[in-house]
C-alpha cells in the first residue's frame, strides 16, 4: 500500500440498465474485495438507476480507481461530485458500505430525492452520502 497522502472523490452515475440485487450483490462483493486489496474504503449508494459513491484512500490507489470507475461499462453519465485531499478518512470501518434503495429510504429518505443526476443536487447530495459516516 502507498504511502502518498489520502484523498477522497465523490462522484454520481447512471446505471446503463436496472440493477437487481443479485448484480448489485456482485458489485459489492468484487469492490470490498479489491478495495481490501489496494487499502481504500467509502460507500456507495444506488437508487432508481443512480450511483453515488465517495471512495478514499490513498492518492495512487483512489486515482487509479478512479480511471477505473470513468471506463466501467455498467454506468455512464459519471460525474464527478469533489476530489480533494483529507486528513483522515471518515469510512475506517468500511472497504465499501453499500446502501440499496430501501435502506436508503428508511435511514435516508432526504437521500432519494437528490440522487437524480441533476447537477443542482450535488451540494447536498455530497452532504447527505458524507452523513452515513456518523
Amino acid at each position: 500500500m502507498s504511502q502518498s497522502p489520502l484523498i477522497s472523490v465523490s462522484y454520481i452515475s447512471k446505471a446503463t440498465q436496472d440493477m437487481g440485487v443479485l448484480a448489485l450483490m456482485r458489485l459489492t462483493d468484487q469492490a470490498v474485495q479489491l478495495n481490501q486489496k489496494l487499502g481504500l474504503s467509502g460507500v456507495l449508494f444506488y437508487e432508481n438507476q443512480h450511483f453515488g459513491q465517495i471512495l478514499e484512500g490513498p492518492r495512487a490507489e483512489v486515482t487509479k480507481m478512479w480511471e477505473r470507475i470513468q471506463r466501467d461499462p455498467r454506468h455512464h453519465q459519471v460525474r464527478l461530485l469533489k476530489m480533494e485531499e483529507i486528513g483522515e478518512r471518515s469510512f475506517t470501518a468500511w472497504s465499501m458500505r453499500f446502501f440499496l434503495a430501501k435502506e436508503i429510504i428508511a435511514k435516508m429518505p432526504n437521500l432519494t430525492s437528490v440522487l437524480d443526476g441533476l447537477p443542482e443536487n450535488d451540494v447536498e447530495l455530497l452532504r447527505l452520502m458524507r452523513i452515513a459516516a456518523e
